[in-house]
């Protein structure tokens, strides 16, 4: 309460000095409230990072990760913002574990998840952030004892834990799952001492799976994730539709599918993500979809007819039609 006389003031006695573009950590803000935080009359932002997408998930709680509860929060600030504002897209920073391994599947279906939940944030209306490490599908690392974090947050909850009596291995397993230290991990440049990232000792543990997962094993390889992001930013760069064009949710009651309509000035992209380990057999008869109308997909061999639509785990296609 009282922020926004602060804010106020704040933009009109320095942002408002300056050809410069302003983002907001808005944590505790709702699309309700958006309009005073990004809308063009009362906003004291050009867009801000809202959390309530960060708050499906949660370990301890045992919440698993839900597709509709996840497009329906992002939905609803499409809809706020419309013709109003402007969205900061993203779905990874350096405060929440990796979303691969949280959201998705950092196993079975390592590669498939990164780049389907790459393909549901990133197309939407607004401007796609990307955080270290996502662009090569990072994952949350195994910590073995208490000394190796070094987020006092963990460090805190892991000692009240066990001095509650949690057995320690219960602690490290949670933490492990939840601590913000796996998204502060050394970036993996390489499969060499300490991924490349540093000949001297970096400041929290490399994570294990350096030798499999880095940027040189993805920069050559035509089918990694680093490249699939690569693609994407060339598709949104190129197409106004995908920048300006309007926002419109399908498949709405759908538990597991995020799919959604661009279009601006008669052109229009069909993006569908399958944000689950779940085969689903979709109705876009419609949309009279072809293979030769695809512009991107994370799986290599896609043939099926659009009445007989199957999505596969984590599948994600993008049509222009």
């Amino acid at each position: 309460d009282g922020i926004q006389k602060y804010l106020k003031e704040l933009k009109e006695s320095t942002f408002d000095n300056y050809d410069i573009v302003t983002v907001g950590e808005a944590n505790g803000v709702d699309a309700e409230n958006s309009d005073e935080w990004v809308c063009s009359e009362k906003g004291k932002f050009n867009m801000i990072f809202q959390f309530e997408h960060l708050k499906l998930w949660d370990y301890e709680e045992k919440t698993e990760f839900c597709p509709k509860a996840y497009k329906d929060v992002l939905n609803k600030w499409q809809v706020a913002l419309k013709d109003k504002g402007w969205n900061a897209l993203f779905i990874e920073n350096h405060d929440i574990p990796r979303s691969t391994s949280t959201w998705g599947n950092d196993e079975e279906y390592w590669m498939e998840s990164a780049k389907s939940f790459a393909t549901a944030y990133f197309l939407q209306k607004g401007t796609p952030f990307i955080y270290q490490g996502q662009e090569i599908g990072m994952t949350n690392t195994i910590f073995n004892s208490l000394s190796e974090f070094k987020d006092v947050k963990s460090l805190n909850e892991g000692r009240e834990k066990l001095e509650s009596g949690v057995p320690e291995k219960e602690v490290l397993e949670i933490l492990s799952n939840t601590s913000r230290d796996n998204s502060r991990t050394p970036m993996q440049w390489d499969d060499s001492k300490n991924a490349g990232f540093s000949s001297g000792k970096p400041w929290l543990k490399v994570n294990g799976n350096y030798k499999k997962i880095n940027v040189k094993n993805q920069l050559h390889e035509e089918n990694s994730i680093y490249n699939y992001y690569k693609s994407l930013i060339k598709l949104k760069k190129e197409s106004k539709t995908l920048t300006y064009g309007d926002f419109k949710l399908l498949l709405e009651n759908d538990e597991h599918v995020f799919a959604y309509l661009r279009e601006f000035e008669n052109e229009k992209y069909l993006v569908l993500a399958n944000l689950s380990k779940n085969e689903k057999k979709l109705d876009l008869s419609e949309f009279n979809l072809k293979d030769k109308n695809i512009v991107l997909a994370n799986y290599e061999k896609i043939n099926r007819k659009s009445e007989e639509f199957q999505i596969r785990a984590y599948e994600s296609i993008v049509y222009k039609i």
